[in-house]
């Protein structure tokens, strides 16, 4: 018994450092989070922004620009190519020479 009497300090001692440690870790994890939940105001979100960010920045809207733009040229020349295969039914001659056009 004596030699769990003489234990049970260096036990308790080892608990509290833990949970002192522990106590430490969330209140570092509490001052992360609320540093990183501060929002800033629409005006100021590109203040940090260098050139190469605003060249990425112009050539994602262009690309974004171009890509909306692929599927309505696509109907128009599916509809002109279907115009092509309608208005010349009856001469294949044609209606190749139309396709061509397309």
């Amino acid at each position: 018994m004596k030699t769990t009497e003489r234990k049970m300090p260096q036990v308790r001692e080892a608990i509290d450092d833990h949970n002192e440690q522990k106590e430490k870790a969330e209140d570092a994890d509490d001052a992360t989070k609320k540093a990183t939940s501060e929002t800033l105001p629409f005006h100021k979100l590109l203040s940090e922004a260098d050139a190469l960010d605003w060249t990425l920045m112009a050539l994602g809207t262009l690309g974004s620009i171009v890509h909306g733009l692929a599927q309505p040229v696509g109907y128009y020349l599916l509809g002109k190519a279907l115009d092509a295969f309608g208005n010349n039914i009856d001469d294949t001659a044609a209606m190749v020479r139309a396709l061509k056009k397309v």
